[in-house]
C-alpha cells in the first residue's frame, strides 16, 4: 500500500512537471533570447551616441577649424572684433610724381657778385618749396659758410625733370633771398644729438633769372623756358609745393621715401634721387623722449642736404634731411629733423610758423 501510494506521487509529480514546468521554461528561454538581442541592440545605440558626444569636444573642434581645412570658425560674443584699418590720407590729389617734379628743387649758393667766383665755391644742395608764396626749407649749411662765418647770399633755383632717365642737366630757374637761419649752428663733430639738429633756412622765390643774366657762364647750365616754369608755376602764378603730412606717426621699421639731388659717379647732381629706407631709430635731442631726429638706413648720398623725408602712404613731408652719417658712423644713416620737432624749433629760431 505504501509502495503503491509513492509510486501515485511520483507519476503524478512527472506528469505535472510535463505538462506545466517545461513549456514555461521553454517560453522563458524564448523570451531570454529575444532580450539578450534587445541589450545588444541598445548597446550598439550607446556607444554610437557616444561617440558623437566625443566628435564635439573642444580638442576636435580645435582640429577641425585649423586654416589648412579652410573651415571657416563660426564667431560668437567672445570673439573680439575686427581691429579698425587705419586708412592713411593722402595730402595731395597729384601723382607722387607730379609732386615731386613741381616742389623738390635744386640750390646754388655762394658769391657770384664776386669777381674769380668758381665753380668749386658754390655749396650745393636740395630744397623743398612748402608753400604757394614759393617759400623753400633747406639746411643752414648750405646758406652759411661756417668757416668765413659769412651768409652765402646768392642762392638760385635749379632743377632737373623728375625723373630724369636722360640725366638731362639741370635748368636755371630763379634768384632767391634768404629769409632766415639760426643765428648759432648747433653743431658737434661726432655721431651725437647735438649734430647739425637746429640745421634748417628758409629761402623765398623772388624773381625769375632772364638770358641776360650770365650766371649760366659760371654754373654751365641753360635757362628755364616757360614750360618748364609751368610746372612749378601754376595758371595764377602761385607755387606748387609739397604738402605737410601732419598725421603721421614714426615707428621704428617704418618705410620711408628720401628724396634728393645726390651726386651719381661722375660727381654730378643733375637728378632727383630717390630712395627707400626703414626707420631704425630717433636721436632724443632735448630729452622729451619724442621723434626728434629721425634715423633711416638708405642710400642717400652727399648733395641730399635739405631734401625731403617722405611718407609713401600719404605723399607727404615728414622731415627735412640734415646729413648722411659717413664712414667715421656706427652704420650709415639718413638723418632728418621731424616734422613736429622742426615746427617747434622754427618758431622759437625763426619766428616761422611751419604750416
Amino acid at each position: 500500500m505504501n509502495k503503491f501510494f509513492k509510486f501515485v506521487i511520483f507519476a503524478g509529480a512527472l506528469i505535472f512537471i510535463v505538462f506545466f514546468i517545461y513549456p514555461s521554461f521553454k517560453r522563458s528561454s524564448e523570451n531570454g533570447i529575444n532580450l539578450d538581442s534587445r541589450i545588444s541592440i541598445s548597446t550598439s545605440t550607446i556607444n554610437l551616441f557616444v561617440s558623437q558626444k566625443v566628435a564635439t569636444t573642444t580638442e576636435n573642434i580645435i582640429k577641425i577649424t585649423k586654416p589648412k581645412l579652410r573651415i571657416k570658425p563660426q564667431t560668437s560674443s567672445l570673439v573680439a572684433p575686427p581691429v579698425a584699418i587705419n586708412i592713411v590720407k593722402e595730402v595731395s590729389p597729384k601723382s607722387f610724381e607730379e609732386l615731386i617734379n613741381s616742389s623738390v628743387i635744386q640750390l646754388y649758393c655762394g658769391y657770384f657778385g664776386n669777381e674769380g667766383t668758381t665753380f668749386s665755391d658754390i655749396s650745393r644742395g636740395t630744397g623743398i618749396i612748402i608753400n604757394e608764396m614759393g617759400e623753400i626749407l633747406t639746411n643752414r649749411h648750405i646758406v652759411f659758410d661756417e668757416n668765413l662765418k659769412k651768409i652765402k647770399s646768392d642762392c638760385f633755383v635749379l632743377k632737373s625733370p623728375f625723373p630724369n632717365g636722360n640725366s638731362q642737366n639741370p635748368k636755371i630757374y630763379y634768384k632767391t633771398e634768404i629769409i632766415g637761419y639760426p643765428a648759432i649752428e648747433k653743431f658737434s663733430g661726432s655721431f651725437s644729438k647735438d649734430k647739425y639738429y637746429n640745421d634748417f633756412a628758409v629761402l623765398k622765390i623772388i624773381s625769375k633769372i632772364n638770358n641776360e643774366s650770365r650766371l649760366n657762364l659760371i654754373l654751365g647750365f641753360g635757362y628755364a623756358n616757360q614750360t618748364d616754369y609751368s610746372i612749378i608755376e601754376n595758371s595764377t602764378g602761385a607755387y606748387n609745393f609739397l604738402p605737410i603730412d601732419w598725421d603721421y606717426r614714426p615707428k621704428d621699421g617704418d618705410s620711408l621715401i628720401t628724396l634728393g639731388y645726390g651726386i651719381d659717379a661722375s660727381h654730378m647732381a643733375n637728378k632727383i634721387t630717390s630712395t627707400i629706407g626703414k626707420l631704425i631709430g630717433n636721436i632724443d635731442a632735448d630729452g622729451s623722449s619724442k621723434p626728434q631726429i629721425l634715423l633711416v638706413e638708405s642710400n642717400a648720398t652727399a648733395g641730399f642736404s635739405g631734401g625731403a623725408l617722405i611718407n609713401p602712404q600719404s605723399k607727404g613731408l615728414v622731415g627735412l634731411i640734415s646729413w648722411i652719417t659717413s664712414g667715421d658712423e656706427t652704420g650709415k644713416y639718413t638723418v632728418a629733423i621731424f616734422r613736429d620737432f622742426l615746427k617747434t624749433l622754427m618758431l622759437h629760431d625763426l619766428n616761422f610758423d611751419l604750416k
